[in-house]
């Protein structure tokens, strides 16, 4: 399932072909869009909801976004029936993004912020479904880290991006972000708090930062690197391999500057699917296309480009 920006709702594809089976969802609901998806046990798919912040000065380096302007919901949409319940609705003064089950059901995680401190100073909050307990993990890293998160395939940890600052003391306005330092790969503790982001790392390669990332049976991580200059847009995209020590095994070339990619695993971890928006690929070819791979077993298998120019998938889930 992803959302489509471009013919906007929540879709069910067939993985194996790319094509489009029926609409589920809207893309949007009072006011607010999608900002994450994600398959529960049962026939569930668990849709978050988010309304971003106005901007009090829309022309000024981060807007002055507005506290009180938010707003966010967490539906369950439910196969049998095809109805959708709210599992949560937050207050106005918090903005949330991704809400994501871990393989087992448990849990539930999700990045948050104040509405007004915007997603350059998100944190994870990890909920129990069945108590409704709730933790926090991040919460005082400095601010302008970058997260986000994904489960691995034991429901025991979580798979991030973080790109630490350069001082740990930013002043500037609300809504911007100094130069941060070389992006890391982490894997944090998913089960207890934590202020920080203590556990494995593997860092990117210099002149490329980690945009999606996600986890794999046998305690492996997948990750996409985007390289080059101009906020690495200009150079090669690649899908990395970790074992569980976030040792690099493996990579492969998907192509060359991605404007956002997606990645996402099936249930069991074994599966995952990878999508790319590739604005100067293939060679020879200037207009964009989006790309959609399966990867099974090591092998990486293309499954369709779609139309040129089209940026397809917002968010994805199997």
């Amino acid at each position: 399932m992803a959302n489509w920006p471009h013919r906007p709702g929540i879709v069910l594809y067939d993985s194996s072909t790319g094509a489009a089976v029926r609409r589920l969802m809207p893309a949007t609901r009072d006011g607010m869009s999608v900002t994450g998806l994600s398959v529960g046990n049962s026939g569930t798919l668990w849709i978050t909801y988010s309304r971003y912040p106005r901007l009090r000065s829309p022309s000024t380096a981060g807007g002055f976004p507005e506290p009180d302007s938010c707003a966010n919901e967490i539906v369950v949409w439910h196969a049998s029936t095809g109805h959708a319940s709210v599992y949560l609705r937050t207050g106005d003064n918090v903005l949330i993004s991704g809400a994501t089950l871990s393989p087992d059901g448990r849990l539930l995680v999700y990045l948050e912020s104040g509405c007004a401190t915007g997603y350059f100073n998100s944190y994870l909050r990890v909920t129990d479904i069945a108590s409704g307990h709730s933790w926090t993990i991040g919460k005082q890293v400095p601010r302008c880290h970058l997260i986000d998160p994904a489960w691995t395939a034991d429901s025991k940890e979580l798979v991030l991006a973080y790109a630490p600052p350069a001082t740990a003391h930013y002043r500037g306005p609300q809504g911007t972000c100094q130069s941060p330092l070389r992006e890391e790969l982490v894997l944090v503790t998913a089960t207890a708090a934590q202020p920080g982001l203590r556990g494995s790392t593997a860092s990117a390669r210099a002149h490329c930062e980690i945009t999606s990332a996600t986890g794999l049976a046998a305690g492996r991580v997948l990750a996409i690197e985007a390289c080059g200059s101009q906020m690495y847009l200009q150079g090669a995209a690649r899908l990395l391999v970790y074992d569980h020590s976030l040792r690099l095994v493996r990579q492969y070339a998907l192509g060359r500057c991605t404007d956002g990619n997606d990645l996402s695993t099936d249930t069991s971890g074994t599966a995952a699917l990878i999508s790319a928006y590739l604005y100067c690929n293939p060679p020879g070819n200037r207009q964009p296309v989006t790309r959609l791979w399966s990867y099974v077993g090591a092998a990486l298998r293309p499954i369709v480009r779609l139309p040129q120019g089209t940026l397809a998938f917002a968010q994805m889930t199997w």
